[in-house]
């Protein structure tokens, strides 16, 4: 599987590499203090059937099948400076957060607090 030197997933032993925060392509804080707008999104609703409100998710944590549906990846990812998504894994967008998850599993593999406004 991709790897991108090192960098994201690496489909031989199936982990995802966290090492891409090193790899400027994909920092994020600068180009969003430069493109603010870029940002802000609409207000994000939770699906039907989530009552819980937000919780912040940690690495390893397994999500309910709501809060990864299709319609909360993050089609672009490239556009949030942040690294593609391969194989079992999707961007999900989580209130004001991009969790990166194991459609497959439903557990967390990557998160980023706050990216979004």
């Amino acid at each position: 599987g991709w790897n991108g030197a090192n960098r994201g997933w690496n489909g031989g032993n199936g982990a995802w590499n966290r090492d891409w925060r090193r790899d400027n392509r994909f920092n994020y804080s600068t180009y969003r203090r430069q493109n603010y707008g870029a940002y802000r999104l609409p207000r994000y609703y939770a699906p039907s059937g989530w009552g819980y409100g937000y919780r912040r998710f940690g690495i390893g944590f397994q999500l309910n099948s709501l809060l990864f549906r299709q319609d909360y990846w993050i089609d672009n990812a490239d556009y949030y400076r942040l690294p593609p998504a391969y194989g079992p894994y999707r961007w999900v967008r989580y209130y004001n957060d991009a969790l990166l998850v194991d459609v497959r599993t439903g557990n967390v593999v990557d998160t980023v607090y706050d990216i979004f406004w």
